[in-house]
């Protein structure tokens, strides 16, 4: 497979993580069934050649629409490429993506809702435009574009909201819902409102992920710790709470986890 990432433009930073691309290099190379993680963040997908399959934890696979957002998951998938692979992807920060939409984040939680509903005519054109390329940078150009236009048009101030989920980020999931929403002044109620609407779902989930997802980030340095290890130094006040998560969230123990290959999530 190819795979290449690229920085978005100085205009993007702000609210986009990255932008990378996947094709295969022959007609008949495929992507294999891998394991997506719940990672905190809403990802754009734009496909160019034949969109993927995706596996749910009920059994439920469905064909992945050409163009389509993923809102913060709190389960883990399955995708598998269902031909040629071609794709772009944009990875936002988890308070950059709802300055890109009319809808509220809160309405796909766990979900991929189709690019079309979501901007329309503007999105036909623009997926004709990348698929009439080769060019990789053309292609990035395209939905560089596309982006700053709709965040032209969709940008909201909300530095309150933004700032807390830094906050979380930060702790790596630690700090208590209450002092973060007296540290960027709002009630309890209100930060759980905002949160819902603009990240996708509230702060407390929101900071379960994070800490989860920071000992996806350091399996290495956590391998040979015990089961009580690992749940003090993660924020947890217990194993039972603990292992509850890491079924949640990978649907496996921490055990099976750390021995699992060709699983995936995206950086925190």
């Amino acid at each position: 497979m190819i795979y290449k990432e690229f920085k978005p433009n100085p205009s993007l930073a702000d609210y986009v993580q990255l932008i990378w691309i996947m094709e295969s290099e022959n007609e008949t190379e495929k992507y294999e069934k891998s394991q997506i993680m719940p990672d905190g963040i809403v990802e754009v997908i734009f496909h160019y050649e034949e969109p993927f399959i995706t596996h749910e934890q009920n059994g439920e696979k469905f064909k992945q629409p050409k163009g389509f957002a993923v809102s913060m998951m709190r389960k883990y998938i399955e995708i598998e490429s269902d031909g040629k692979t071609g794709f772009i992807s944009i990875r936002f920060f988890p308070w950059g993506a709802y300055h890109f939409f009319k809808e509220p984040i809160k309405y796909f939680l766990d979900q991929t809702i189709d690019s079309e509903k979501l901007w329309k005519e503007q999105n036909e054109k623009m997926l004709k435009k990348i698929s009439s390329t080769s060019n990789h940078e053309e292609k990035i150009n395209i939905v560089e574009d596309f982006l700053v236009e709709q965040l032209k048009e969709n940008k909201q101030n909300d530095k309150q909201i933004d700032d807390a989920v830094k906050l979380i980020r930060t702790s790596k999931g630690q700090i208590p819902i209450e002092e973060i929403a007296e540290k960027v002044f709002l009630t309890k109620r209100t930060l759980e409102r905002k949160f819902l609407e603009t990240v996708g779902t509230s702060p407390k989930i929101f900071s379960r992920i994070t800490r989860f997802l920071n000992i996806c980030h350091h399996l290495e340095e956590h391998r040979n710790k015990t089961l009580t290890q690992l749940t003090y130094e993660c924020g947890y006040y217990d194993q039972a709470h603990f292992i509850k998560d890491f079924r949640e969230f990978s649907g496996f123990t921490p055990k099976e986890f750390f021995a699992k290959q060709n699983v995936f999530f995206a950086d925190i």
